[in-house]
């Protein structure tokens, strides 16, 4: 009897069929954490005029903000799972779809806002920034998204990580941070939530309070 060794040729990765990972797929990887980062980045700016400039958030403000962090989570998924195995295209889709819908559903929050305050001379809801308010901002924001977001679908077969995040151990330490970093949004909004609601079963419509401490000090 002869014994035949098996070897893997490089046109697939070992345990999954799948082709090696090529600078494409490592980009399309890295365009998932930017997209992360920058939903992140644009609640951190409505931070500033929270908590810098003390221009408390309406519900519809607070709900935009939850969407944007939906959003993020369909690239998270697919950054999370890139630290575990190679990621296919299934995996790929799923994760941009959850993104692209929450963005949908977010920009139409927004351009309710935006039509609740567009008759003049209503001045809109809190500040602006560079002449626009932040839920128009925001609009803007959730539309550029879906469109990153269907771009990534169209290349998909390009873009998907496959193994890259396995390769490359900065892009596992991107992982972990990008993720740190979602989350941490996620819990500071939604303790900044509670604060403006407190224990009450709603929040009002124009708030002027942190809720919680009026009633902890009255």
């Amino acid at each position: 009897m002869t014994a035949t060794a098996t070897t893997v040729t490089p046109e697939t990765s070992p345990g999954r069929g799948l082709p090696p990972a090529r600078l494409t797929h490592r980009l399309g990887l890295w365009f998932a954490h930017a997209y992360v980062l920058g939903m992140c980045a644009t609640i951190g700016g409505a931070y500033v005029f929270q908590f810098g400039l003390w221009e408390y958030p309406c519900p519809m403000c607070l709900l935009q903000r939850m969407f944007m962090l939906l959003s993020a989570l369909g690239p998270a998924m697919i950054i999370a799972r890139s630290r575990k195995g190679a990621v296919g295209t299934a995996e790929f889709a799923s994760g941009w779809g959850v993104a692209i819908v929450s963005a949908l559903i977010g920009s139409t929050v927004s351009a309710s806002q935006v039509l609740m305050h567009i008759v003049p001379p209503d001045p809109g809801y809190a500040g602006a920034l560079f002449g626009l308010h932040l839920y128009t901002w925001a609009a803007i924001t959730f539309l550029v998204a879906v469109l990153a977001a269907a771009v990534n679908l169209v290349l998909a077969h390009g873009f998907q990580p496959l193994g890259s995040a396995q390769a490359s151990p900065v892009l596992r330490a991107a992982g972990g941070f990008t993720l740190a970093v979602l989350a941490f949004f996620a819990v500071s909004n939604l303790v900044a939530c509670f604060l403006l609601q407190g224990v009450h079963w709603q929040m009002p419509g124009d708030p002027t309070a942190y809720r919680f401490f009026t009633d902890l000090l009255s």
